[in-house]
């Protein structure tokens, strides 16, 4: 901790003009699209976004697959505009028909990838320019809902419904913009919201600061509503087989993350019951080598784990070729296991009537 506070005060002095520089660039930038002094483009069809002030961490992708899910299954023609982050492609990719997945993670990006695979009968596609790509599609298939994901920042693009989600446990109003801190926009960007979405609202926080916090920026009436993020199914990488996660608790388990908080992917298996023997981090979006697949290996079975789990995130970016280094014995079998984080709402019915109608 000491030597956090240390490096703090080292990069306050170089990082404090940045982040007011910085502040100030979105700030005008916002106010030039509320001035329509930038055009904002308008999708034949309606458009809900989401996304968050800070960088990563807020659930958006199961948040985004259980919205898709509840329009799709209410005969809504859903489709996904993404822009596939840290994708190994470029311009326009079709990474679901709502029949099929067409793209390889690499190229459509880890959690596109995810969503499509999550989402069937649901269309998703990536590209930088999500009002062209929403533009093409609508050119080739009806589409009554875009969802616009990661788009709370994306200002180029109207839309009917702004949820924007926060992380209870991310302390909002201590928060700072980057490069100081993780905010993308100032605080006061929280008057675009029509509603708030508070994520991982079952662990403990400080209700009262967030309450405040939202109360001072927010516009009068704005929902607020509460949300978790629950480990709903433990599978098996190569083969899709689920897992019962009480089989689990009987022997040490290693675990790696690849996420924004990898510490509350630990938390969650623990929460199962989990003993975690060994656990390594890997930056958020993790592309996975050979040797990393090797090393992290080595490293659990070291520690006597039989069994390796993982995020859906880290098993789009695993290589399937890494399967065949998995050590093989015929007593004591090692497993690569992953777990799915599914989206809950504690108002739901009351979150449903407003991704229907706009309204609560």
């Amino acid at each position: 901790m000491g030597e956090r506070v240390l490096i703090n005060r080292i990069l306050w002095p170089l990082f404090y003009p940045l982040a007011l520089l910085y502040g100030g660039l979105v700030r005008l930038r916002a106010s030039l699209y509320r001035l329509g002094v930038f055009e904002v483009a308008r999708l034949p069809g309606r458009v809900i976004s989401v996304g968050n002030l800070t960088v990563g961490g807020t659930g958006k992708t199961p948040c985004v697959a259980w919205i898709a899910g509840i329009l799709r299954d209410e005969g809504e023609s859903v489709a996904i505009l993404s822009r596939g982050y840290r994708r190994r492609s470029r311009g326009r990719v079709e990474v679901s028909d709502g029949e099929q997945i067409l793209a390889t993670p690499e190229m459509a990006g880890d959690e596109p990838w995810i969503l499509a695979r999550a989402c069937p009968g649901v269309r998703v596609v990536v590209d930088r320019e999500r009002y062209e790509a929403g533009k093409w599609l609508s050119a080739k298939a009806r589409v009554s809902v875009f969802l616009l994901d990661d788009g709370y920042q994306h200002l180029r693009l109207g839309r009917d419904l702004n949820l924007l989600l926060v992380d209870a446990g991310d302390p909002l109003p201590l928060a700072r913009m980057a490069p100081l801190g993780r905010l993308r926009e100032p605080l006061v960007a929280l008057r675009r919201a029509d509603a708030v979405v508070v994520t991982r609202s079952d662990q403990d926080y400080d209700r009262q600061a967030l309450d405040e916090c939202l109360n001072r920026y927010l516009c009068p009436g704005t929902p607020v509503f509460h949300a978790t993020h629950e480990m709903t199914a433990i599978y098996r990488l190569e083969s899709g087989e689920a897992v019962d996660p009480r089989s689990l608790t009987s022997e040490p388990v290693a675990a790696i993350a690849g996420i924004a908080r990898p510490e509350r992917f630990y938390h969650d298996l623990r929460a199962l019951g989990l003993d975690l023997c060994w656990t390594r981090s890997f930056p958020d979006h993790h592309q996975y080598r050979t040797a990393d697949c090797d090393a992290i290996i080595a490293g659990a079975t070291a520690a006597g784990a039989r069994v390796l789990l993982m995020t859906e995130k880290d098993a789009a970016n695993w290589p399937a070729r890494s399967l065949s280094a998995v050590p093989s014995h015929p007593s004591h079998p090692f497993s690569i296991l992953v777990g799915r984080i599914e989206f809950r709402c504690r108002e739901v019915e009351t979150l449903k009537a407003l991704l229907r109608t706009g309204r609560c």
